[in-house]
C-alpha cells in the first residue's frame, strides 16, 4: 500500500529509530543510506543527527507542543459534567468551570476521553407519511379501555 508508506515515510522518529539512527552514522553509513534503511526522507535523518552532535542527546525535547489551557482538574471536572447530565451543552461547562476557555477545548478534552456532546430531541423528525401513520394507529386505539391493552 503506496498511501501507508507515505504516511509513515513523514511520522515522527520513535527512540528506537533515533538510536538506529545514531549507530548507523556514527559507523560511517551516508545520511542517504540511512534513510533508505529506517524508510524515512534524508531530513529528520539529518536532523536527528545535528541533533546528537550538537546536544549529545537524541531524546525529545520538553516543552514542545502546546502549552495546556487547563490543568488537570478543571478536565477532570469537565469529564464529570458531562457523564452526570450527557444533554449538557458546552457552555454550560464553561459557566460550570469559571475559566473563560472556548467552546472547542471542552469538546477537544471530551473527545479524548471519548465523549461527545449530546442534544436532546426536540422533536422526532417524521416525515408526512410517518404522521399519517401515527394518526391512523392512534385513532383506531382511541376508544380502547385498559382491558383492550
Amino acid at each position: 500500500m503506496p498511501g501507508k508508506r507515505a504516511r509513515r515515510h513523514f511520522s515522527q522518529l520513535n527512540e528506537f529509530e533515533r538510536g538506529l539512527i545514531i549507530g548507523m552514522k556514527t559507523t560511517g553509513w551516508s545520511t542517504r543510506r540511512i534513510a533508505g534503511q529506517v524508510d524515512r526522507s534524508e531530513c529528520p535523518v539529518r536532523n536527528c543527527w545535528e541533533q546528537w552532535t550538537r546536544e549529545g542527546t537524541h531524546a525529545w525535547k520538553t516543552g514542545s507542543g502546546a502549552t495546556r489551557e487547563i490543568t488537570r482538574r478543571v478536565e477532570r471536572r469537565i469529564v464529570r459534567q458531562a457523564l452526570v447530565d450527557p444533554s449538557v451543552t458546552r457552555s454550560t461547562i464553561r459557566a460550570d468551570v469559571g475559566l473563560a476557555i472556548v467552546p472547542q477545548t471542552i469538546s477537544s478534552h471530551l473527545a479524548e476521553t471519548n465523549l461527545k456532546s449530546r442534544r436532546p430531541f426536540h422533536a422526532l423528525p417524521l416525515t408526512p407519511e410517518l404522521r399519517q401513520l401515527r394518526l391512523h394507529w392512534c385513532q383506531a386505539r382511541s376508544k380502547w379501555n385498559v382491558t383492550d391493552w
